[in-house]
């Protein structure tokens, strides 16, 4: 686990566009994941079951390749 800043919005003016800190890449993914019940795009299972599957994709290719962790 390790802490990083995603700046892939920065200065953007349709939204707040200033970098996004995190302590995880689970961190981010959960509030991607639930941005968008507040968005309108989904609902709360859709959210939960994709973060269900973004974590059994990791952890087949963390199985497949675990020097890359």
């Amino acid at each position: 686990m390790y802490a990083f800043t995603d700046n892939s919005h920065q200065n953007r003016i349709e939204f707040k566009g200033s970098g996004r800190s995190f302590n995880s890449l689970k961190d981010m993914a959960i509030e991607n994941a639930y941005s968008r019940i507040v968005m309108g795009v989904h609902y709360k299972e859709d959210c939960e079951a994709g973060l269900k599957l973004g974590n059994e994709v990791g952890n087949r290719i963390n199985k497949i390749h675990p020097d890359s962790i």
